[in-house]
């Protein structure tokens, strides 16, 4: 069953967002009204509207990354932007992630890409920096939705830049994130055009904050399906 953005904000209305801080928690992004303003790989123009066929059958976003440009072993490419310049999902994003109570960050991506690609993310500022990188442990095969998350600890050791600067400095004021891909031997430099999807992006609340939230009978989805 498809999380409707709506019921997630009006539960949140009701006391589950923290206190000190502007973002939604729990928060799914369903993009089932559209794309909410995320942006392309170089934030000229919103994503892709489909109204069907996502990770969980509803609707998703996406976006296309041409890989001519590219170099081996450069900072990742980033291909796909919630960004709060652009008012990205409302906002819900944004603010003190720490003072909310997330302890995880997940979005469902799927690609097209010829070959396997390890999917990256860089969480910011509103101002875009400082921010942290992180890589996922495994490759994302092409054509497959699938499910990419990272904890929001710093001793996670998938987090492999903190822009030299505290934990706390990033993740007291999110802004922006951004997702993107290593770019493999096989594509370096090549004029290939990638598609990514992207479905059901959300932050997930300490699981006191998220037993609150399953009693009113509303479950975070998460799900792969090819």
């Amino acid at each position: 069953m498809r999380v409707m953005q709506a019921v997630v904000l009006a539960v949140v209305a009701g006391g589950l967002t923290g206190a000190a801080s502007g973002v939604v928690v729990p928060f799914v992004e369903t993009f089932e009204g559209g794309v909410a303003n995320w942006r392309n790989a170089n934030n000229s123009a919103d994503l892709d509207f489909v109204a069907g066929g996502g990770a969980d059958g509803g609707a998703y976003a996406s976006g296309v990354f041409n890989y001519a440009n590219t170099s081996s072993g450069g900072f990742p490419p980033i291909v796909l932007r919630g960004q709060a310049s652009s008012g990205a999902s409302g906002g819900a994003f944004v603010g003190d992630w720490l003072a909310a109570g997330v302890t995880e960050f997940l979005f469902e991506i799927r690609h097209d890409a010829p070959v396997a690609l390890e999917i990256t993310g860089r969480i910011a500022t509103p101002g875009n920096f400082p921010g942290a990188s992180f890589e996922t442990d495994f490759l994302v095969e092409p054509g497959v939705w699938t499910t990419v998350g990272i904890t929001i600890d710093e001793n996670d050791p998938r987090w492999v830049s903190f822009s030299n600067q505290p934990f706390e400095a990033t993740f007291g004021n999110v802004g922006n994130i951004q997702i993107g891909a290593n770019v493999p031997e096989a594509l370096v430099g090549q004029d290939i055009t990638v598609r990514f999807d992207l479905d059901l992006v959300r932050i997930v609340p300490s699981p006191a904050g998220l037993a609150a939230f399953s009693v009113l009978g509303l479950g975070m989805c998460r799900r792969r399906r090819g």
